[in-house]
């Protein structure tokens, strides 16, 4: 059930009570701006305990570098992945990320944030929630991301959502820019979202909108 206030809280205001209401440890932990983009693949429809699996095994080989990843072949590229799932196809989208990667290099800081996400969303594989998680993990943009757990707070709390991510994402981008977060209150809240959506699952979201209750640390 909605709370009907979400506009009158607006993001600032969702932000600032997941704060009060969840501890979380640092987010998306990586030694390297590529190693944030494989995992930003390599979690599409899994747990994340199945990618930090397959990030230690390409740490073990050498391969979270684009150049060493290209040249893996990618029969051996799938193996090491596969606790992630649909291990051929990701180990397709890796290598492309890696030929992208290799090909923008420092350039791609220098482009405007809309750019950057048209052109990440050209990489097979890189749809709008992943280019999103790029665009604020790897490149410091202040960019929400709208995943499931979002979409389904942000509709608890009395926002208007749509069906898909990219529909409620132009949705809501006036809310988004009046909320005025850093990137990096924006990579906070997307792992504070994450945290109140497990809390959710047992205990409901209006337990969190209520406000009220003791600081909890992350599930």
């Amino acid at each position: 059930m909605a709370t009907g206030d979400g506009e009158d809280r607006g993001i600032r205001g969702l932000y600032d009570l997941l704060v009060d209401a969840f501890e979380i440890e640092e987010w998306w932990p990586a030694d390297t701006d590529f190693e944030m983009m494989v995992g930003a693949v390599l979690t599409q429809n899994t747990a994340w305990t199945n990618v930090e699996t397959s990030l230690s095994a390409l740490r073990d080989t050498g391969l979270l570098d684009p150049a060493a990843l290209l040249a893996c072949p990618q029969d051996v590229l799938a193996d090491l992945i596969r606790p992630s799932g649909s291990y051929n196809q990701k180990a397709g989208y890796l290598r492309a990320l890696a030929s992208w990667a290799i090909e923008k290099g420092d350039a791609a800081r220098l482009m405007s944030t809309a750019e950057l996400r048209d052109d990440l969303m050209g990489v097979r594989g890189v749809g709008p929630e992943t280019a999103d998680d790029i665009l604020l993990y790897v490149y410091g943009r202040p960019v929400f991301i709208f995943d499931a757990y979002a979409r389904r707070l942000l509709k608890a709390a009395g926002f208007p959502v749509a069906t898909t991510y990219e529909a409620t994402r132009r949705l809501l981008a006036p809310a988004v820019d009046e909320a005025g977060l850093t990137a990096s209150e924006h990579g906070r809240l997307h792992g504070l979202i994450v945290a109140a959506g497990k809390h959710a699952r047992a205990h409901g979201w209006e337990s969190i909108l209520a406000g009220g209750g003791e600081r909890a640390a992350a599930p």
